[in-house]
């Protein structure tokens, strides 16, 4: 334990600036939303720090880049939402979703509100919202979805 914490005593600008590019090789191969970006920007800052005063306390040092990991995390998360990417396709991962509001008939019936829909060359599954039997030939709509399954209603 003394041999680590004689280490922390010789830490240099160059130990949090290597820390911080660890941190956004990491980011590249995990699939997070940024998620390491905060505390990468927090070794940074402490490095430059520790280029100004070389006699920065690790003590310190350990606290200011808790305190900074915490705070640019959560004011990236906080800023994300106020300002949500914008696609040309919001509904390329929730394919179900795009159907909303699409008319069609039944090829088989909805047994006891449960059973499958054809749209275009794919079938889906599909409940209605209270149960009903539909037979075949029925038009519905596509209220929501539930999954993978299309909840439908008469129309």
């Amino acid at each position: 334990m003394d041999e680590f914490v004689s280490w922390l005593w010789e830490l240099e600008f160059w130990h949090w600036w290597t820390f911080a590019i660890a941190l956004v090789a990491l980011e590249v191969f995990i699939t997070s939303t940024t998620l390491l970006l905060g505390p990468a920007f927090a070794a940074f800052l402490i490095g430059v720090i520790l280029l100004i005063d070389p006699g920065f306390d690790w003590r310190y040092q350990m606290l200011l880049f808790a305190v900074l990991a915490v705070v640019s995390a959560i004011s990236w998360q906080v800023w994300l939402r106020k300002h949500p990417t914008k696609s040309d396709h919001p509904m390329l991962n929730t394919r179900g979703r795009s159907y909303i509001g699409r008319r069609l008939t039944l090829d088989e019936s909805l047994e006891n509100g449960r059973g499958r829909v054809r749209i275009d060359d794919t079938w889906w599954l599909a409940s209605t919202e209270d149960s009903d039997t539909l037979a075949a030939g029925a038009e519905v709509e596509v209220a929501d979805t539930d999954g993978a399954t299309l909840i439908v209603r008469a129309s």
